[in-house]
């Protein structure tokens, strides 16, 4: 039931936001007979967060501040929130957008660290994180550039996609809990790009 309150609440921001995504320049032709792809996501620190464009260092601060102002919460409260938002910079961001862009993929593969002829790369822009109240949810929302380069040449770049502010959700198999934490739920949003990307990439390898 929560699941679909969230699904109704949030279904037609999604589907005006998946519209967004569109390539720039360049196609995804070379891609016709690989079978796997590098990715390399990148966050870095011109990445910005939430509507006032706050670099990391301002959200932690923010975020640091607003659970020990909170009387129920101690400095332990916030060591494990930071402690979450670490590990999805360092593996759950790019281990779900892996998972969202391979979720419907044939004769291809993506992963990441590989030796591989082409790389794709996921630059991170911008990160709006949401919130969480009970049976009301606001996704995250992700813009990145994401590129195809040559892996030995990255000056190189064979595909340029703009892909700005996509929402974290219309994903059923994602249960309520990834949707509770700010890292939770931006790890859907990054999810939702990887498949959203598929559908481009597919409609022109054919696989």
């Amino acid at each position: 039931m929560k699941k679909l309150f969230l699904i109704l609440l949030t279904g037609f921001a999604t589907i005006a936001y998946s519209q967004k995504m569109k390539i720039i320049s360049g196609d995804f032709s070379v891609l016709k007979d690989q079978t796997e792809v590098n990715v390399k996501l990148v966050i870095d620190k011109n990445v910005t967060f939430q509507a006032e464009n706050f670099t990391e260092a301002q959200y932690l601060d923010y975020k640091k501040n607003d659970i020990l102002n909170n009387p129920k919460k101690i400095e332990k409260d916030w060591e494990k929130w930071n402690e979450g938002w670490q590990n999805g910079k360092e593996t759950t961001y790019i281990e779900k957008f892996l998972k969202g862009i391979n979720h419907k993929a044939k004769n291809i593969v993506f992963k990441s660290n590989i030796n591989s002829k082409y790389t794709l790369i996921v630059k991170t822009v911008w990160i709006y994180a949401g919130w969480s109240a009970g049976f009301v949810m606001q996704p995250a929302k992700l813009t990145s550039e994401l590129k195809l380069v040559e892996t030995d040449n990255p000056s190189n770049v064979l595909c340029n996609v703009d892909s700005p502010a996509i929402e974290g959700v219309g994903i059923s198999e994602n249960p309520n809990s990834e949707y509770v934490m700010e890292y939770g739920r931006i790890s859907v949003a990054y999810e939702k790009t990887g498949r959203l990307l598929w559908k481009q990439i597919a409609k022109q390898i054919k696989k």
